[in-house]
């Protein structure tokens, strides 16, 4: 069963008690404009979605990480692409302060940076710099270009599928997905075939991660407050082990 899955009630309630100015992030595929950016990946690429969770006080050790690591992971093929920042967390019990949009030349590129003496300390100060660390990377197929503007609002949800119910969870998010479109929404992103690195080498990576493109934050309460919406927790409930929903902002 989904664990934190809101009601109605409060999920409007948490849409509307918090001042959801989204507005926008550190480009890095090149753009004049600084009303978004957008992101490119070439077939065979590794997309990695990174989502921290940060405590003031181990900000040196932070520092340290990027420092000792930062320009040899660019040497291998890394990039950080741009910054998606987390406003609310509507459902789910993981919280992360961002989402950091990057990616790897290829899975070739990668490894060979995991390869390196210097990873093992790599993954040791991880863990001492961040209260949580995750990274979701998923190997591109054909090209895709992603594009965050900051007069919309967007949604990022993970899902863990439960395997006894699948068509459920996919029924669910087909329909948000739709309900989306309807009122001048788009789908973004749909990533299946996700690996996860952790703080807790036991923890499982989702099937799914859907990015979803709002109009407006109007958009988003009049949807989450519709009966329909209310009818398809169940589908949700019955479709997944855990369930995370964020709504986030680029900062462009």
């Amino acid at each position: 069963m989904v664990k934190n899955i809101f009601s109605i009630s409060r999920l409007v309630g948490i849409l509307l008690s918090g001042c959801l100015a989204l507005s926008a992030a550190s480009p890095a595929y090149a753009n004049e404009n600084t009303d978004h950016f957008s992101v490119h990946f070439n077939p065979g690429a590794v997309m990695q979605l990174i989502a921290p969770i940060t405590e003031a006080e181990k900000r040196a050790l932070r520092d340290l990480y990027f420092k000792k690591n930062a320009q040899t992971a660019r040497e291998h093929g890394y990039t950080q692409n741009g910054v998606l920042v987390v406003e609310k967390t509507l459902m789910g019990d993981f919280s992360p302060n961002v989402f950091v949009l990057s990616q790897w030349a290829s899975l070739k590129a990668q490894r060979s940076f995991q390869e390196l003496p210097l990873f093992t300390d790599v993954k040791s100060l991880r863990k001492e710099a961040w209260k949580a660390l995750k990274l979701f990377d998923h190997e591109v197929k054909k090209p895709t270009t992603l594009t965050f503007s900051n007069d919309k609002t967007y949604s990022i949800s993970l899902a863990w599928v439960n395997p006894k119910s699948p068509n459920e969870y996919y029924d669910f998010i087909d329909n948000l997905e739709q309900k989306v479109a309807d009122v001048g929404g788009k789908l973004v992103s749909k990533t299946n075939n996700i690996t996860l690195s952790d703080h807790n080498p036991n923890a499982l990576a989702p099937q799914q991660i859907v990015i979803l493109e709002w109009d407006d934050i109007n958009e988003v309460e009049t949807v989450f407050a519709s009966t329909e919406f209310e009818a398809s927790l169940k589908k949700l409930q019955k479709g997944t082990t855990d369930f995370e929903l964020h709504l986030v902002r680029p900062r462009v």
